[in-house]
This record gives C-alpha cells, sequence and structure tokens, in this order.
C-alpha cells in the first residue's frame, strides 16, 4: 500500500546516470568492492577455510573456535593453521589445510621469522651477510611454541640460553660466552647432561616491527605493531563500510522523518522543530567526543552514534524544503480531495518526487563519513588502536616514514576510495539535476 513507486522523471534520471560513464562504472567498482568485503572471512583470516584430518573434514571460518588438541596437537587454544599446515605438510599423512589468500587477521600480531645463516663462526643476517649484532634467537617446535632461547652478540651466542619443553615450561638453561659453552644445567629427569646442538639452519630470529614487503608472506608488510598491512587495509575497509551504512540509515531516517514532518504540518511543528534544531546545531560534537573517548572507549556503534546525533540536521532542512514545495503543488491538493491520507500522501507522493534530494546527497554523506572517521581515528579519539582502521594506519605512516609501505598504501586506498565516491556522486548530482528535466506532475 505505502511502496514507492518510481515516476517516469525519476526512471529518467536514472538512465541518465547510467550514460555517464565515469560514474556509473565507479558505482560499479564500488560495489564490487563492497561485495567482496562482506566475503572477508573467506578472504583475509588467520583461520583456515577447510581442514582435513583423519577423513574428516572441518570449516574453522564457519564456526566456533577449535583447539590445537582437536588435530592432534598438545594445546587446547587455538589452532594456529599456518603452523597447521606446515605440520601436516611435513608428516605426509594426507591431512591438509586450505587458508584464505590472505591468511592473517586484521588484529593478529604476525611474527616475521628469517634463519640465521652460520658462517666463519658468526651467526650473520640472511640479507646483508652482517653479524647479527645485538638480538635473540630461537628454536621453534613445529606447532610453533619455543623450544630454544639464545642471546646473540656480534653474531656469536653470548649470555643465558633458556629451553622449553612442548608445554612451554622450563626444562634446561645453559650459559654461552663468546660463542662458547660455559655450562649445561638440565632442570627436567631424563634429560642428557650433554648439551646437544640444534642444527644450524634451526636457529631463527624474529624480524623487529615494523617489516618491509615481501617478508614472511606478507604482500604489503607489517606495521608498528606487527599487523599485516593488507589485513589491516581489508577490515578497516570492512569497518568503513558498516560505519557508512549505520551512518546512511540513522541519519536519513532522523533526518526525512523530521524534515517532512516540519515541511507537511508546518505552524508549530515547523516553528517548534527550527528552534530545537538550531539549539541541538549549536553543540559542538566534536568536544562531545573528544571527552568521551577520555573516559572511555568507544566502539564503532556509539562512535557512530555520536557522529549521526550531529550529523542528521542538513538532511532535516533539505527534506523540510522539498516537502514545503510539493505540498503546495496542485496534485497534493487533488490527492487530499479524492480522501487520501496523510502517509498515503507522504509515502506515495512526496517522498517519490524528493527522491533527487535523497539520492544525490548519499555518496557526499559516504565520503563525509568517511574523512570524520578517518580523522577521528587518526587523532586518537576514535576507535581503539587495536582495531583495524584506515586513519590509525595513517598515523603510523606518518611516525614511521622510514617504512614508507604503511602511508603510502592507506593513503592510495584512501584517495581512490574518495575519488571512486566523488565520481559517484558527480554523475548523480548531474543526472538529478532538475534544470536538464521538465518537471513530472
Amino acid at each position: 500500500m505505502f511502496g514507492l513507486k518510481l515516476n517516469p522523471n525519476t526512471r529518467r534520471k536514472l538512465q541518465r546516470f547510467k550514460s555517464i560513464k565515469r560514474g556509473y562504472y565507479s558505482f560499479l567498482v564500488l560495489v564490487f568492492c563492497v561485495l567482496v568485503a562482506g566475503v572477508g572471512p573467506w578472504l583475509v583470516n588467520s583461520r583456515a577455510l577447510i581442514v582435513k584430518y583423519n577423513g574428516e573434514y572441518f570449516f574453522p571460518t564457519l564456526g566456533r573456535m577449535i583447539p590445537g588438541e582437536t588435530f592432534g596437537l598438545d594445546y587446547e587454544y587455538e589452532t594456529n593453521y599456518r603452523a597447521l599446515q606446515e605440520h601436516f605438510s611435513a608428516e605426509g599423512k594426507g591431512n591438509w589445510v586450505l587458508m584464505p589468500p590472505i591468511p592473517y587477521d586484521g588484529t593478529e600480531v604476525c611474527e616475521v621469522r628469517e634463519a640465521l645463516v652460520y658462517q666463519d663462526g658468526r651467526y650473520l643476517t640472511p640479507h646483508d651477510k652482517k653479524p647479527y649484532a645485538d638480538g635473540t634467537a630461537y628454536l621453534f617446535h613445529p606447532n610453533g611454541r619455543t623450544q630454544r632461547v639464545w642471546r646473540v652478540l656480534d653474531g656469536k651466542l653470548h649470555g643465558m640460553m633458556y629451553g622449553y619443553d612442548m608445554h612451554g615450561d622450563l626444562i634446561e638453561k645453559a650459559r654461552w660466552i663468546d660463542g662458547k659453552l660455559d655450562h649445561y644445567t638440565p632442570l627436567a629427569t631424563g634429560l642428557s647432561k650433554e648439551f646437544t646442538e640444534p642444527r644450524i639452519d634451526q636457529i631463527q630470529y624474529i624480524l623487529p616491527y615494523p617489516n618491509q614487503p615481501g617478508l614472511g608472506g606478507h604482500i604489503l608488510g607489517t606495521d608498528e605493531s606487527g599487523h599485516d598491512v593488507t589485513a589491516r587495509l581489508f577490515y578497516g575497509f570492512r569497518v568503513l563500510c558498516i560505519a557508512s551504512v549505520i551512518y546512511l540509515a540513522f541519519t536519513y531516517a532522523i533526518g526525512i522523518v523530521v524534515g517532512c514532518a516540519m515541511g507537511y504540518f508546518g505552524g508549530w511543528v515547523d516553528m517548534v522543530g527550527q528552534r530545537l534544531v538550531e539549539i541541538w546545531s549549536n553543540i559542538p560534537y566534536l568536544y562531545l567526543i573528544i571527552f568521551l573517548s577520555s573516559i572511555l572507549v568507544p566502539n564503532l556503534f556509539w562512535l557512530m552514534l555520536i557522529i549521526v546525533a550531529f550529523s542528521w540536521i542538513t538532511m532535516t532542512y533539505y527534506m523540510r524544503t522539498g516537502t514545503y514545495r510539493e505540498k503546495a503543488r496542485e496534485y497534493i491538493s487533488a490527492t487530499r480531495l479524492l480522501g487520501a491520507g496523510n502517509i498515503r500522501i507522504i509515502f506515495r507522493h512526496i517522498l517519490p518526487n524528493t527522491l533527487s534530494t535523497i539520492v544525490t546527497f548519499i555518496p557526499f554523506m559516504i565520503a563525509a563519513v568517511v574523512t570524520q572517521l578517518t580523522a577521528l581515528d587518526f587523532l586518537g579519539f576514535g576507535l581503539p588502536p587495536t582495531e583495524p582502521s584506515w586513519g590509525e594506519m595513517l598515523r603510523q605512516g606518518t611516525e614511521n616514514f622510514d617504512s614508507p609501505w604503511i602511508l603510502s598504501s592507506v593513503t592510495v586506498c584512501l584517495v581512490v576510495l574518495l575519488v571512486l565516491i566523488t565520481f559517484v556522486g558527480e554523475a548523480i548530482r548531474e543526472a538529478f539535476d532538475p534544470r536538464k528535466f521538465t518537471t513530472y506532475q
């Protein structure tokens, strides 16, 4: 009964939009990106898509957390599927793991490991073949946990070594001085009192963050917190998509309802509504966000509600003006004489004829919420730093100019996104320009 029916003039405007290739193709690209973001867990995730173990299939991305002991490992926390993939490959028993194309999560801290090179009595870094100056070397269990920890100074083992069992309990320690074993102390029963040297190619070190692109399988490298930049960008885009949906839904709902009520009923409803809107618009919402961020950690939903609370005013004024204009037309008077009620008039006649106002502002409002949320995260008043955010990546990029892949990647993504939105907005504005069409009545 109250469904929206597009009039011929509006359908002509939509056809006009499709004929503007730059805006139309930009719209298709944005829709494709949003659809890809919607299936994000199947593309970018540290959980496996499919695990085959002993003839049984598991789908970790579709269910709850699966502990490592389910797959024959010795721990009860969530399985490290990348390590499990290497473990199954080494076993050669027909078990396998299918990982997503980007096997990292947006909040996961990734360790980039590389094996030290042993040459002329010193441990060298694999890239520049220089002595490993001052750091820690590791020997890892097949499941990824630490087995032995050495202190390396100027390419030689120097200091205490600590060994751990598969459960992470300390079982041995030794002291090294300038590359030579000083003493060895077993701390568990069944261990040999003689220290057994590991294979040289087993000793690895963890590269400090951030890591450059290509290392450890990270296409765009890692940021200063050890997060995969590609995964961070992807999940940051998903956050912007969700934020845009929340923003548009609440802003349009409030703006259309309040604006239509003020414009259609007029009189004291319009006068009181305008005074309340004017009072509300004078509240500085940036200071309110800063105040709230100082006393609590806002999540995305509450942050968007704060932004929406001060962003519906513009839409209200435009809908008020459009409703006043349509209400004064003759077809509204004729409809009222035929017995149509207020609800029917608003939904079947006024809203369809103000569709151009509603549609035209969508791209620009999306661009506004993208820039607002990015700016708040950049300033530290938005989402928590652990959450994937383009603003947080911008902040890291400006603080790490010696790691240009952080700033360049997020800047390119942000510029491309805003350019696409701008192209769509310009096309919609041109297609729905009332000067290009005769008014339909």
